[in-house]
């Protein structure tokens, strides 16, 4: 134990104090919030309204639509009403001006084309009595209007034909407004006995986290757990250090000295986010239903540093069988896979995460770093299931780290061939002698 204990404190102390080590802590949380806070600021800075121009048979008919349009368009401004800050909203103004045009004719539509391609205006709507009834309206701009617009438009045109039917056979403008309000839905989500409401973006953002986290701690400290061991290789410093502790456990102190520098990086950027960031993303709207439980919290910890042991021991065991680091990143695909993979699987995992498939898969060890995490923040699933995949990620570590340390044990003295998969498997057999 002495051993593993003062190789934990030679690798950690070895990369703490590098110059390298500083600048990335301090530097990925800055990166990182203007990243998520800069592109916001930037679309503020260049946004301005849109110029519409509305073009009818008759004025009160291009009034009637532009009122219609100016009153939905917070449904469009909004996603989620309920999650956006009032400070996000925009008044209809700001986003668009509309302005009606009671002349639809073609010399008309010419001087509008003309106008549009010198940026006067940018874009405009089609809407004679003719278009309507043939309930086809066309949209011309520099651009092609998007999905939303496009159905914001429709919604819009299909009410007040509705509306215009409804008083022709004599009812009043309330009673037609009354009829044509629409249902708004609040979806509320049940779990555990508790009431929540919210878009979502919440979970999916702590899952989100996790695999950025899992990913950063996989790519830059597994690859350097492996280029430890090519080191040590090339420089035979290896052969002096199994003279006085055994393969295992410099193994194991690799690989937790190693893990120890990027938890420790992890927390001050934790320390940094909370002092810093967290205040100004938690007035984004999206961001303002982020509320991480204490239980996720504690899964979130307890498999990331499962995952990181997991994928770095297959590090250390691909620079033990190799000679070259460019031989060992070419052998990279290997962890690269089972890491990409559960990133197809997140949609189902978020819509179903109690089917048998995403269950079981869950299960599985290279796998439950990242879905059964992701179940946990969805939706909670039994205790025997997170133990289950707890014990079974614990047991392929330990099963992996023997494994490994046997690899290592002969492949740290061979140098100057690539071994073969035969090779390797003697290996495990010289080192079971």
């Amino acid at each position: 134990m002495r051993n593993t204990w003062l190789i934990i404190k030679r690798e950690y102390l070895e990369r703490v104090r590098t110059r390298s080590f500083l600048v990335l802590t301090v530097l990925v949380p800055v990166l990182m919030t203007g990243f998520m806070l800069l592109p916001a600021k930037l679309v503020k800075m260049g946004e301005k309204a849109q110029r519409i121009v509305i073009v009818t048979t008759t004025p009160q008919v291009g009034d009637a639509v532009r009122q219609q349009l100016l009153s939905s368009m917070p449904s469009l401004a909004d996603d989620d009403e309920s999650s956006a800050g009032e400070g996000s909203k925009k008044k209809p103004e700001d986003q668009y001006i509309l302005d009606v045009d009671a002349n639809p004719a073609e010399s008309e539509r010419a001087a509008l084309r003309d106008k549009v391609s010198t940026r006067a205006i940018d874009d405009y709507i089609w809407l004679t009595d003719e278009a309507i009834a043939a309930r086809e309206v066309t949209w011309y701009g520099r651009e092609m209007p998007s999905p939303r617009e496009r159905a914001w438009l429709a919604a819009a045109l299909g009410r007040i034909a509705v509306q215009q039917q409804l008083l022709g056979k004599g009812f009043t403008a309330d009673q037609a407004d009354s009829m044509l309000t629409p249902v708004k839905i609040e979806r509320i989500r049940i779990e555990n006995g508790r009431e929540t409401t919210g878009s979502g973006t919440g979970r999916f953002l702590e899952i989100a986290v996790m695999i950025m986290l899992l990913y950063m701690a996989v790519l830059l400290y597994g690859v350097s757990v492996m280029r430890s061991v090519l080191e040590e290789k090339n420089s035979r410093v290896i052969e002096v250090l199994l003279s006085s502790a055994t393969s295992t456990q410099l193994m194991a102190g690799k690989l937790l000295g190693v893990g120890a520098v990027g938890l420790t990086q992890i927390l001050v950027w934790i320390v940094m986010a909370g002092a810093f960031a967290l205040p100004a993303l938690a007035a984004q709207p999206n961001l303002s239903e982020l509320r991480v439980s204490p239980f996720a919290l504690a899964s979130f910890a307890v498999f990331f540093f499962l995952g990181y042991l997991l994928y770095s021991t297959m590090y250390a065991t691909i620079g033990a069988t190799t000679t070259t680091e460019q031989e060992g990143q070419q052998l990279q695909f290997v962890i690269v896979i089972p890491l990409v993979l559960p990133l197809m699987m997140l949609v189902p995992v978020i819509r179903t995460p109690d089917s048998p498939a995403i269950v079981w898969l869950s299960m599985v060890p290279l796998f439950a770093p990242i879905l059964m995490y992701a179940r946990i923040v969805v939706h909670t699933p039994p205790m025997w299931q997170i133990l289950l995949s707890f014990v079974l990620m614990v047991a392929t570590v330990a099963g992996l780290l023997v494994l490994c340390a046997r690899i290592y044990r002969i492949g740290v003295l061979i140098y100057g061939k690539r071994p073969t998969l035969p090779e390797i498997l003697k290996w495990l057999k010289y080192a079971n002698a």
